[in-house]
């Protein structure tokens, strides 16, 4: 029994762990993303921002940030979530550096800490439908 769960546990791992040509050429794009983000955070991107690091997963960018000056508590949500969506998320399909994400489909995620680090909110945008828009 516990060789049969050991195989079952290893054609599992197997299954999920093969990429494609492509796909595996995505991962590569975003972890080399990824690591010239985390090479100079964290960095400050405003008066209230800052950036702490980044993640990649499958086809997702994850920047992690935090509210320097205000706790998740002291923010409205409802006030929040569109104000990042304004700034942050509506002109990334018109930003040129970005090209690259929109052909290859890739999701960029914002995650919001406060500076006590409890969750804020999590915006994201899938690129591909930046085509659609146009």
């Amino acid at each position: 029994m516990k060789y049969m769960l050991i195989g079952m546990v290893l054609i599992s791992f197997s299954n999920h762990g093969v990429q494609t040509p492509d796909e595996r050429s995505l991962s590569t794009a975003l972890t080399a993303a990824a690591a010239m983000v985390n090479k100079s955070a964290p960095q400050m991107l405003d008066e209230e921002t800052r950036l702490d690091s980044a993640a990649t997963f499958r086809n997702f960018i994850i920047y992690n940030n935090t509210m320097v000056n205000y706790s998740a508590e002291q923010l409205d949500i409802t006030l929040f979530d569109p104000l990042i969506q304004e700034s942050v998320i509506a002109p990334l399909c018109s930003n040129e550096k970005l090209s690259g994400f929109i052909e290859l489909g890739v999701v960029m995620v914002y995650r919001y800490l406060g500076k006590n680090g409890a969750f804020i909110t999590e915006l994201s945008k899938d690129m591909a439908t930046c085509n659609e828009a146009k």
